[in-house]
Order: structure tokens, then C-alpha cells, then sequence
């Protein structure tokens, strides 16, 4: 499975895309691999290049200078399928590519965002551009602005190559592609808008190679329902409207079936959130907690008296395997409240995790919750303050990486955090060696077959980082 960043506009969950830059490596050579194979340029001629990079040491807890080494661009190793101990790092030369057409005459350009993802065959990249008419004096002319996706992909995360253009008539100005999701058949790409601190669905793309991609029919799926949020996993893929009365799942993003929420197990609930995962279905949300009401007060409108004051609501989950029927799950320790928004992810395709009432702002919560099958859950040890969008995984693999680095402070730490989530939910700190990328305030994370992509700068002035971590079992 993909993992994603959460986007900084409105509420969302957690990270199956990572915002980064569109690039390509400077000079690299040789075909992409079978998962790829109707689109891979021709191998060049010339010889390959290499790069120097810190040898294989003895993982210790900080990064230590090594013996140089070659490291092969055309040879990237698969990581290791058990849990990873530790983390090489090896800068990449990059620069940007996947160059967006250059707009009409008559156009400007009103945004440019950019998405990576790592996937189980490899790594996605989005770079997003939206451009509106102007008149004679540059100003906006009132029309419709033109959104234009451009995509490269990658087996490795080294060696990157052209994908595909898709253009969409949009009225807004700030589509994003906010997260890539793999499911049984292939990945889901989800096109983000918003405004006014809030977010809803645009467009869904599905593919099979992560090369060529293909339109959804939202309307056909969803009707006139405003998408909160879309999520998924090996099983499939879960969306939910934004009044958390409307749900939707799917197996191959395309065709989409509504949850019965009218079903008793549902009785008085609320859904905040979805995904899936190798057992199915979750969904996250809320009930109303029986007999229990908050000291609030709520008031109908300014000039009327006080109406009682709403029910308490508590923390729940509902597991499915198919779909189709439903089951409730407690969730131990939980408590009521009068507002409670939960949120739901996959560490690995075996791992689950619950926050509920997490606050982006404030990077702070309320409860979290881990589950291997959805129904019986329980409550780590865990550090407080965890991003839900820090939970990063190609589906096998799950990584927890969260920056503690701060340059304006007065002892900055050396490193990031990297942790490996394991399937019992532990988290396994990475002793991390060789060359460790550096500080950078917009940095960008993705895991994929090769191990963690690193990435971070500005790829309009040319100012790229690319760093790729090598996992070792050892």
C-alpha cells in the first residue's frame, strides 16, 4: 500500500502520499523493471554512472563516517521483506523533470503542487499546475482555470521516467493530488480542492502500472455527495461524505457500493473516516453514548432560550471483511465528550491505527488505538503528539518518521526519527548511518520496494534534494 501525506487544508487522516517534488536523475541509465513494462525508455548507451556513498557499518543510533563506497544507480537493491533494524543513507544527484506543456498565451499560472508515493511495484509522482485566463492587464478574466497533472514514475526511486499528462476544466484553483492508495488491482490517486479551511474530493484516478491513468466517474459513484475523504488498502478502498452519513466501498476504484448505514450497528453513529487493509474494512467515527449528555449548552438561535443540552458521543470502529456486513468494535479506555472526530489509517497491511479528536494545529489528541484484525484493539506505549500523517507504508512495511530536527533551536537533534512499525504495533527505532540528508523546512518522506525516499527543495528554481535510505535486517 501507498502512503500518503495528509494535506494542510481541512481535516485530514493519515499519510498515504507524500508531497514532494517531480524529478528525474541527472544522467541515469538502464530500463525500469517488468512493473513497468510497456513504458520504459529505451537503456542508454552510455556507461553508467555511480555515486559515493557510506558503506554498510555497524548500526549505531547516529550517523557515523564510513569508508567511501560505489553505489550502483542502476542496481538499487529490493529492501529486505522482514522488519528493518537500520537505514543507509545515499544522496541521489536530482533535478526536476516531467516538465508540465507550457500554458496558452492568454493563461497564468495560479498554483503548482507536487505528490510522491511509494507503492509496492515502485514510486508515483504528481506535479500539479493550475493556470487561469487573463485579460489585457493580467487580471483573471472570471473563467474557468484549467488544472494540468503531470506524471513520472519510478522503480526505485533513483531512475525516473515519464508517465502520462491528464488535464481537467476545473472552477477552482487549488487542486492537489492529495493521496495515492493501492489496492487489489492497482493504485487510486485522489485530486484534492478546498477553501476557507475546508476540503473535499475533486477527481479519482485509478491505475494498474502506476504509468497510465484512468478518469472515475464521481458522479456516477457518489451522485451529488461532497467527498471528505478516500482511503485504502490491499482489500480495497473505503469514501466517505462530508455529513458522516454516506459511505461508500469499492475493490478496484471505480465501481462503488454504499454501506447500508441504516443498519442497526450503526444506530445513532457518526463516520469520521475509512481505510482497508488486509482484513477488510474499517470505519471510524462515533455513537451516541445512552443515557449521557454534556454540561454545554446549545442555543437554536440568538433569540431563543437554551434547548437541552446534546448527548455525550464515544470513540468507535466498524470492521467488515467484505463490505457489506458490519461490526462494531469497543475500543478500551475510550471516552464520551460532546464533540469527538476520530480518524483511522494502516501502519502496514497489518496494522492499524485509531487517533481520536487529533488536532494538526495543536499536534496533540486524544486516545490512540492499534488493531491486527479490526476488532480487538488496545492502546500503545506510545511517545504523545504522533501525526497520524507520519505513518507511512507500501503496504508490507510500515515506517513512523517524524523530523525532531528544528533549526532555529538551540541544540537541533543530529537526526530524524525513524521508527518501524511492527505488526503487534510496537514501534522498532532505525539506527540510521552513511550520508543523512539534511534539515529542510518542506522535506518529504515515501516508502516504497527500495527502502524510504527523501526529498526536499524548490523544483521550479532547479533546487532539488533527493536522499534514498537503504534498509537492512541487520
Amino acid at each position: 500500500m501507498v502512503s500518503m501525506f495528509a494535506s494542510s487544508r481541512g481535516r485530514r487522516t493519515c499519510a498515504a502520499v507524500s508531497a514532494a517534488m517531480l524529478f528525474a536523475v541527472a544522467g541515469c541509465v538502464g530500463a525500469t523493471s517488468s512493473a513497468y513494462p510497456s513504458a520504459s525508455p529505451a537503456a542508454s548507451p552510455t556507461a553508467t554512472p555511480s555515486l559515493s556513498a557510506s558503506s554498510g557499518a555497524t548500526p549505531t543510533a547516529t550517523a557515523t563516517a564510513t569508508p567511501a563506497a560505489t553505489f550502483d544507480v542502476s542496481n538499487v537493491p529490493q529492501a529486505p521483506t522482514g522488519e528493518w533494524k537500520s537505514i543507509r543513507w545515499v544522496q541521489v544527484p536530482a533535478m526536476p523533470a516531467g516538465a508540465l506543456p507550457s500554458p496558452d498565451p492568454s493563461a497564468s499560472p495560479q498554483d503548482a503542487n507536487f505528490k510522491v508515493a511509494g507503492w509496492s511495484r515502485g514510486f508515483v509522482a504528481f506535479s500539479v499546475q493550475v493556470v487561469a485566463r487573463t485579460d489585457s492587464d493580467g487580471m483573471w478574466d472570471g473563467g474557468p482555470t484549467v488544472a494540468t497533472i503531470s506524471t513520472t514514475y519510478s522503480r526505485d526511486g533513483v531512475q525516473w521516467h515519464d508517465g502520462t499528462v491528464m488535464q481537467q476544466q476545473m472552477s477552482i484553483d487549488d487542486l492537489e493530488v492529495s493521496g495515492v492508495f493501492e489496492g487489489p488491482s492497482g493504485l487510486l490517486a485522489v485530486g484534492e480542492s478546498g477553501a476557507c479551511g475546508d476540503s473535499w474530493i475533486e477527481a479519482l484516478w485509478t491505475s494498474g502500472d502506476g504509468v497510465s491513468w484512468q478518469k472515475v466517474d464521481t458522479r456516477k459513484a457518489f451522485g451529488n455527495a461532497t467527498i471528505e475523504d478516500v482511503s485504502g488498502g490491499s482489500s480495497g478502498f473505503v469514501a466517505s461524505d462530508s455529513t458522516g452519513h454516506k459511505v461508500w466501498t469499492s475493490r478496484d476504484g471505480q465501481s462503488w457500493r454504499p454501506v447500508n448505514l441504516g443498519a442497526p450497528v450503526f444506530a445513532s453513529s457518526r463516520i469520521d473516516d475509512g481505510t482497508a487493509f488486509s482484513g477488510g474494512f474499517l470505519l471510524a467515527g462515533s455513537t451516541v453514548a445512552v443515557g449521557a449528555r454534556s454540561c454545554a449548552v446549545a442555543f437554536a438561535n440568538p433569540s431563543a432560550l437554551p434547548t437541552p443540552a446534546p448527548p455525550m458521543r464515544s470513540p468507535a470502529v466498524w470492521w467488515s471483511s467484505d463490505g457489506g456486513t458490519w461490526t462494531k468494535a469497543e475500543l478500551p479506555g475510550g471516552t464520551s465528550a460532546y464533540r469527538i472526530q476520530m480518524s483511522i489509517c494502516r501502519a502496514n497491511d497489518h496494522t492499524l491505527v485509531a487517533f481520536e479528536n487529533y488536532d494538526s494545529d495543536q499536534n496533540s489528541g486524544g486516545g490512540v488505538w492499534v488493531s491486527n484484525d479490526g476488532r480487538t484493539w488496545s492502546s500503545p506505549a506510545w511517545p504523545s503528539g504522533l501525526n497520524p500523517s507520519e505513518f507511512l507504508t507500501d503496504g508490507p512495511h510500515g515506517v513512523l518518521a517524524t523530523d525532531l530536527r528544528d533549526p532555529s533551536g538551540p541544540a537541533p537533534a543530529a537526526e530524524p526519527s525513524i521508527s518501524m512499525v511492527s505488526d503487534d504495533g510496537g514501534l522498532i527505532p532505525l539506527a540510521q548511518q552513511g550520508d543523512l540528508p539534511p534539515y529542510s523546512s518542506n522535506e518529504q518522506w515515501a516508502v516504497g520496494p527500495t527502502g524510504i525516499l527523501w526529498m526536499a527543495g524548490d523544483p521550479w528554481s532547479g533546487s532539488i534534494q533527493l536522499w534514498i535510505g537503504l534498509p537492512s535486517e541487520g
